[in-house]
């Protein structure tokens, strides 16, 4: 093969590999979420299922999205959780309740 149709396809498949990772670095909403599991004591693991790898933070335990995969409602209950709010929670545009507490 050709130095030069070599170093095209290997450009493109670059190209191609940073396309699909594109969906989970842009993810705005993922990565506020994950800024705030960053910045807080979890002692019990409840936010173990915050996996910032993955694309939709809508599968998360604990948050409640709406039907275009927004971010609606983040329900911590009585998680143990210990630490502050991250500014980042500003990305979640569509966020109507955050609680850290259950109401009955």
């Amino acid at each position: 093969m050709d130095q030069s149709v070599l170093a095209i396809w290997v450009f493109l498949c670059l190209i191609a590999l940073l396309l699909n990772l594109s969906p989970v670095a842009g993810n705005a909403e993922g990565d506020a979420l994950n800024a705030l599991k960053t910045n807080l004591a979890d002692p019990d693991s409840v936010l173990q299922s915050w996996d910032a790898t993955l694309v939709n933070p809508c599968t998360w335990f604990h948050v409640t999205c709406n039907n275009k995969n927004s971010v609606t409602r983040v329900d911590l209950g009585n998680a143990n959780l210990s630490g502050q709010l991250v500014p980042q929670l500003g990305q979640l545009q569509k966020l109507q309740s955050l609680r850290k507490y259950l109401v009955f």
